[in-house]
């Protein structure tokens, strides 16, 4: 389960709705707690899509350096880097293939995805890599009043890999 509190779902809804239509990203701050079942996200941390530029309409890329940094400013806080996230424009807030063989290094990490359509936020999901990396399951979004996750009609528990 993630844990994304309504104003860190505006955070990534308006960094998304600015980057169209590119990719945006960006790591999730905070806590894994309940024996790495939940992950309590306290902060948001943009970071620059560093894929090439003719290509950041459908993919993006982190620095892993981004990572350390991440880490390094809210450690001192007791909080981590606990997922990362990135928008979908005009596509749905699914992962590709491209995201599961490329973007999604932890399985102990939320992988939240914000389908842009327009322009405008559409929807956000958050996905679990399962243990053996051959797909992600979505995973409950609690606490996001005001944005609804899932709004496009699918829900909690679906498995699946959009075609990227």
């Amino acid at each position: 389960m993630l844990k994304l509190d309504a104003r860190l779902v505006e955070e990534i809804r308006r960094h998304a709705e600015e980057a169209y239509p590119h990719e945006c990203c960006g790591l999730l701050i905070g806590r894994i707690e309940e024996g790495g079942r939940t992950r309590t996200v306290s902060a948001t941390y943009r970071v620059e899509n560093t894929f090439e530029e003719g290509e950041r309409f459908h993919r993006m890329a982190i620095e892993p350096l981004e990572y350390a940094k991440a880490e390094r400013l809210h450690a001192a806080r007791g909080l981590g880097v606990v997922g990362n996230y990135h928008s979908h424009p005009d596509h749905p807030a699914v992962p590709s293939r491209f995201d599961l063989e490329h973007l999604a290094p932890w399985t102990t990490m939320s992988y939240v995805v914000v389908s842009v359509r327009e322009g405008k936020a559409a929807d956000l999901r958050s996905w679990e890599l399962r243990a053996d990396r051959s797909r992600f399951d979505e995973e409950e979004v609690n606490g996001s009043d005001g944005f609804e996750p899932g709004a496009d009609g699918r829900q909690n528990g679906v498995e699946q890999t959009a075609e990227e």
